[in-house]
């Protein structure tokens, strides 16, 4: 049974016009997300929690065995962890799904037993991750940053620029093409629960 010694707890603060810097890990730090395939569907998982959640992309990296994401809720109340976890659970169904399909070797690796018999799959680490809350722009950007230099610092590539899966081009050098996600505008403002009509045309443009 593969069971911890001890299990991280870690506390949420659900702030009104907070940003949150999320990181969480693959399994056992294993390097899951090193094909495009299952790096897209993160992406796709990505978005459609922001779009369910009501919540903006500000920066992110995917990392071959850890994702950090730099997030601003949209609405004064709201809960991250229902952020996270809907975009973790989306991910791991899909990629368990496929690998069961394939009959992959790689599925055994990811079975663990959560109870005498009991067994499930694990694509990411038990636990939350990590939450840090983000409350000025210039924190923001130091954040963001951080994301870009990831894969750097590394060793994974020599300049920011080429590692695909970060906001890096789109923040940095305005190159929108071939983004695996679209990062929204650093919009500081809540969005109202009963929106008026021309609410949705009234977001200010983005500056970094």
């Amino acid at each position: 049974m593969d069971t911890p010694p001890h299990r991280k707890r870690v506390k949420t603060y659900n702030i009104p016009n907070h940003a949150h810097f999320l990181t969480f890990s693959c399994y056992r730090r294993m390097p899951l997300l090193t094909n495009d395939c299952w790096r897209t569907w993160l992406a796709e998982a990505v978005r459609e929690a922001c779009e369910r959640h009501t919540t903006a992309l500000w920066a992110y990296v995917f990392m071959p065995e850890h994702v950090h994401l730099l997030v601003k809720p949209r609405r004064e109340t709201y809960d991250v962890s229902h952020f996270r976890k809907s975009l973790k659970q989306a991910l791991a169904k899909r990629v368990v799904n496929s690998l069961k399909k394939e009959r992959a070797p790689l599925l055994e690796k990811l079975r663990v037993q959560e109870r005498p018999g009991k067994w499930c799959y694990r694509f990411w680490q038990e636990g939350p991750g990590h939450d840090k809350n983000i409350w000025t722009i210039d924190k923001a950007v130091e954040k963001a940053r951080y994301c870009h230099r990831n894969p750097v610092t590394r060793g994974l590539v020599k300049d920011p620029a080429q590692w695909r899966w970060s906001s890096f081009r789109w923040i940095e050098m305005n190159d929108r093409r071939n983004a695996p996600l679209n990062i929204d505008p650093w919009d500081e403002r809540l969005v109202e629960d009963t929106p008026p009509p021309l609410a949705a045309n009234s977001r200010s443009q983005w500056h970094h």
